[in-house]
C-alpha cells in the first residue's frame, strides 16, 4: 500500500509517537522508511550564529535525527536518515517530499516549536495542506 515513507521528526514528544507508527506500518506493509530532520537555526540567530555555533546546530540536529532512526529501527525496520539543511522546516520537507515521491509522511500533531495547547503544530498544519501525497498526523 504504502511502498515509500517520510517521518518527520524533531526530536519531539509527538515526533518519536510518529517514528513508532512508521515502524509498525512498515512492517506491516514492508515499506521503506526515510526520517528528516531539518538542521533549523531560527531566523533571529542566523545572521548572528557564526561558524563555530552553526556547526554546534548541526551536531545537535544530527544527535537528534541518530535518536529519532534508532526508534524506527527498533521497531525492527531499517530506517534511513536525512539530515536537511535549507530553510525554514515545513518548506525543507516539502521540497523533500515533492523531490523524492513518497506514498505517505508521517508526522506529529505537534513539534518542538509548538505549545502542547495547540490543536496542530504549524509545520504539520503545512504538511498537511501542501504536500501531494497522504499524510499522517499522529497525536
Amino acid at each position: 500500500m504504502f511502498q515509500k515513507v517520510l517521518v518527520a521528526s524533531d526530536g519531539s514528544g509527538a515526533s518519536i509517537k510518529a517514528d513508532e507508527v512508521a515502524a509498525r506500518m512498515a512492517g506491516a506493509f514492508g515499506s521503506s522508511v526515510t526520517v528528516a530532520t531539518v538542521a533549523y537555526i531560527p531566523r533571529a540567530y542566523a545572521g548572528d550564529v557564526g561558524t563555530e555555533m552553526q556547526e554546534a546546530y548541526l551536531a545537535e540536529w544530527r544527535r537528534v535525527l541518530e535518536g529519532t532512526v534508532q526508534v524506527v529501527k527498533t521497531g525492527g525496520v531499517d530506517a534511513q536518515a536525512k539530515l536537511l539543511r535549507a530553510g525554514e522546516p515545513a518548506g525543507a520537507l516539502l521540497d523533500e517530499i515533492r523531490t523524492s515521491s513518497y506514498d505517505l509522511v508521517i508526522v506529529g500533531r505537534t513539534g518542538a516549536g509548538s505549545s502542547g495547547s495547540d490543536i496542530m503544530g504549524g509545520v504539520s498544519r503545512k504538511i498537511a495542506e501542501a504536500a501531494p501525497c497522504s499524510v499522517l498526523i499522529v497525536k
